[in-house]
């Protein structure tokens, strides 16, 4: 069977088209905890639809600092902030009320001298922040909420900023796709898709992914209502009150746009993987049997993917799907978000959809890009995952996705990408297709020698195509460096190489 099309489907509609909001009327609300398993009983999803209180400063606001405000991304100048490196992020919510109620821990180190500092926050009402215990002067500016210690900090002092704050989180406007970012508020419960700028919608932070750190969060919903977020589960604490209280901890680095939270009808399953990589996924219980089915191919695709680019860099992985058909994928880090819809096209269509958003945990959450103009560093690659996959499999074809390449419109260079068109086909597809034409050029060998030192040399950490072009030049040579740079800068797509 002829299947470019659809491939190419699905690298078009990964994290980038709208949701529908579309409901899935028969999925039950009650939530349960397979596999390690804890029952609780049914009670409807939290109300999180009240209107958010308005955004109160303690003072007037000051000039936002050119200098701390942004880290200077081209494509994106109000995205995180400059002065201080974050360690650690501690978040806990509480959705158990009419609005939600916050307390987010930074813990952060001073980079340059401060008399005062920017964290990310979009909306929200700010009820205090304090350092180190001690309660300090805030202010607000649109997404800046700007910080005045008591005394300055000194260049290398650790300290813990925590913001308590409240209201309803609304999504974040962003061209970058054609729906709000940040946190989406349901009937049936909330999920998140932040990338690349709504992580500020429901926690404050350094919201750019050249600073990843550490996250421990803890949501308490209803009893009955199921909280699932990055990493291990910590525990589960039935607190006595109507309310349960779930912990997750993920202590390898993960940029803010990654982080993510889902609440509502979930059963949570919690199975052994390969190295001892836990399989966790998140699945509308009215609906468990036939999406767990679904997912069965997970484990197959991460040996496929540990097999190429070595041993997978975090501690579990798995997969929320939750009840509206949202048209797109998204692979927060170890919990990639599914629409019901992705699952419902097809075994072959979820596989490779999965494929695609598993490779992201090599291909921008473990490295990530320092600029987001670098975009296709992690599409090109997560397509070249997914095509590679398929192709193992028996349905694709590259020379077939090569010559339909123009037919999904601009395929210009890869770099010339504005916020409206960050996830543009010619990211994914162009992106894509220069890497294999560069795998093709050196052979097997040289190839996977580039993938290995990508990943080394970067992990947990950001990079450039610059980067990347010097570690082609220092494994390939001319030969290499010469090919890709022609399927990055050229104005035309270049020919697609035949098999050597």
């Amino acid at each position: 069977m002829r299947r470019p099309a659809a491939l190419v489907l699905a690298f078009t509609v990964v994290a980038v088209a709208c949701t529908s909001g579309g409901l899935d009327d028969s999925a039950d609300t009650t939530a349960t905890t397979a596999a390690t398993t804890t029952e609780a009983p049914t009670t409807t999803a939290p109300s999180t639809t009240s209107e958010a209180e308005p955004t109160t400063t303690e003072a007037a606001a000051p000039e936002v600092s050119a200098e701390l405000s942004g880290v200077g991304d081209e494509l994106f100048p109000l995205l995180g902030n400059s002065g201080y490196d974050v360690a650690a992020y501690e978040i806990d919510l509480d959705l158990t009320g009419d609005e939600l109620m916050a307390t987010t821990v930074v813990s952060l180190t001073a980079t340059q001298d401060l008399d005062r500092f920017h964290l990310d926050l979009v909306g929200m009402t700010v009820d205090g922040v304090a350092i180190d215990g001690e309660a300090v002067t805030f202010d607000r500016d649109e997404r800046e909420l700007i910080i005045t210690p008591n005394a300055p900090l000194t260049e290398g002092d650790a300290v813990a900023v925590t913001v308590s704050y409240r209201g309803t989180p609304e999504p974040v406007a962003d061209d970058a796709g054609p729906f709000a970012l940040g946190w989406q508020t349901r009937e049936w419960g909330t999920f998140v898709a932040s990338e690349p700028s709504g992580a500020a919608s429901w926690f404050p932070g350094n919201d750019h992914p050249t600073d990843k750190a550490t996250f421990r969060i803890s949501v308490t919903v209803p009893e009955g209502v199921a909280a699932v977020a990055p990493g291990l589960l910590e525990g589960i604490e039935e607190r006595g009150d109507g309310a349960v209280t779930y912990r997750w901890v993920s202590d390898r680095q993960m940029a803010t746009y990654l982080a993510s939270v889902a609440t509502g009808p979930f059963t949570i399953t919690d199975d052994a993987g390969p190295d001892g990589v836990v399989i966790r996924h998140a699945v509308v219980t009215a609906r468990a049997d036939d999406l767990l089915a679904d997912l069965d191919s997970t484990v197959p695709i991460l040996e496929w993917m540990v097999d190429r680019f070595g041993a997978y860099p975090f501690e579990s992985y798995g997969v929320v799907t939750v009840p509206d058909d949202l048209a797109f994928a998204l692979e927060n880090q170890t919990l990639s978000l599914f629409g019901a819809d992705f699952i419902d096209f097809g075994d072959d269509f979820a596989d490779q959809i999965e494929a695609h958003e598993l490779a992201h945990h090599w291909f921008g959450n473990l490295v990530s890009p320092a600029r987001w103009q670098d975009i296709w560093l992690n599409e090109g690659w997560a397509t070249w995952a997914e095509y590679a996959w398929a192709a193992d499999q028996g349905f694709a074809d590259w020379d077939e996705l090569a010559a339909e390449a123009p037919f999904f419109g601009d395929m210009g260079p890869l770099l010339e990408v504005t916020p409206t068109t960050l996830f543009d086909a010619k990211v994914y597809i162009r992106g894509g297709l220069g890497i294999e034409a560069l795998r093709r050029t050196v052979g097997d060998e040289a190839f996977d020698a580039v993938i290995d030192t990508w990943l080394t040399r970067f992990a947990d950490s950001a990079a450039t195509t610059d980067d990347f072009l010097a570690v082609v030049d220092e494994i390939t040579g001319d030969e290499g460096g010469s090919v890709m740079r022609a399927w990055i800068f050229d104005d035309e797509m270049p020919a697609f190489p035949a098999e050597g």
